[in-house]
């Protein structure tokens, strides 16, 4: 499969800041739970922006970043994500012939496949194209993205979400889309692994066509649930709050509008808009911090150069962590 298509499938004081943008605080575990530790994030090292990038960490206040993965040319190490007890960064390399979830630690060291990789020669039809992994709050699971069969038109035939054992074995589908009508990505549990939320991205075939939106479903697949309207094309890697009662996601995902970061119940009430970006800034996704009070995104001008940033729930203190001449984006928080 080309780097192409699995990109267009590629594509998650409190009570102080949280009474600042109007939110009620709950109290429930944190997932990382604890301190804020170091942010993982992608570097693009092509200067299209799209066939060649590692994994890179840095402080929470900008130094000491470290390139962690260190990728051959047109190869795509891609959405990182922390291990909640902090001993691994899982995240997607592609392709090899095609996507499949790796781990790493954070000092570079300890680079593995998560179950056997494909096959020389292999494709979607022979075995399955993995990606856009997120941990289980034990650590010991993996919610990614199963996709298999037959491509056409750039659309593939199966998308689901899948979990897997931290191995790569108990490989299980949990929700499927119909056959060529959506792509689904970046599957995150829930603080108390109970719900996954996802992004869902109608094919052409899809109804609306085109269009995407949250959804939530149950671990063992029951009840998804669409949480924000078509029309908006919600989404990019959607995450939850530590404490569990809130969803972050960004809105107008390639739609020709200004994104803006979002915050909805996990049953899709009490939205609140996080951030006001004057029109012309590009928005990338973003996750929570592990104690709840800050968010750290990607953001630069629209046809510039991205960094990471971080900010407080109501959209104050923005912050810049990194100041590439390379693209920067993809980030997430995790535990000390």
């Amino acid at each position: 499969m080309s780097p192409k298509i699995v990109r267009t499938m590629w594509l998650v004081g409190i009570a102080l800041a949280l009474s600042a943008v109007g939110i009620a605080v709950a109290t429930a575990d944190a997932t990382p739970p604890g301190p804020n530790g170091k942010i993982a994030f992608r570097r693009y090292l092509d200067p299209g922006h799209e066939s060649w990038g590692a994994i890179f960490t840095t402080n929470p206040d900008g130094t000491g970043a470290r390139q962690i993965t260190h990728p051959a040319p047109g190869v795509l190490d891609d959405q990182p994500d922390w291990a909640p007890d902090g001993s691994v960064i899982a995240f997607s390399r592609c392709c090899a012939p095609l996507g499949h979830v790796f781990v790493v630690a954070s000092d570079g060291s300890g680079l593995a496949p998560v179950g056997p990789l494909c096959p020389s020669g292999a494709d979607e039809t022979t075995c399955s194209d993995d990606a856009n992994a997120s941990f289980s709050p034990d650590s010991k699971q993996l919610a990614f993205t199963q996709s298999t069969g037959h491509v056409v038109d750039n659309q593939i035939e199966h998308s689901a979400i899948a979990i897997m054992n931290r191995d790569g074995s108990g490989r299980r589908v949990i929700y499927t889309a119909a056959p060529f009508s959506a792509d689904l990505g970046f599957p995150v549990f829930s603080p108390d692994g109970k719900k996954i939320v996802f992004e869902h991205i109608n094919s052409s075939k899809g109804s609306p066509a085109g269009h995407r939106a949250i959804y939530v479903v149950g671990v063992d697949g029951a009840n998804p649930r669409r949480l924000t309207p078509w029309a908006e094309n919600d989404g990019d890697n959607p995450d939850w709050s530590p404490n569990g009662s809130w969803i972050l996601f960004r809105s107008f995902v390639d739609l020709g509008r200004q994104s803006q970061l979002f915050l909805v119940h996990p049953d899709g009430t009490g939205r609140k808009q996080v951030t006001h970006f004057k029109k012309g800034t590009h928005v990338t996704s973003s996750s929570f911090s592990p104690d709840g009070k800050s968010i750290v995104l990607g953001k630069g001008p629209e046809g510039g150069n991205i960094d990471v940033y971080t900010m407080r729930l109501d959209g104050t203190h923005l912050r810049r962590l990194t100041r590439s001449k390379l693209w920067d984006s993809a980030p997430d928080w995790g535990p000390r």
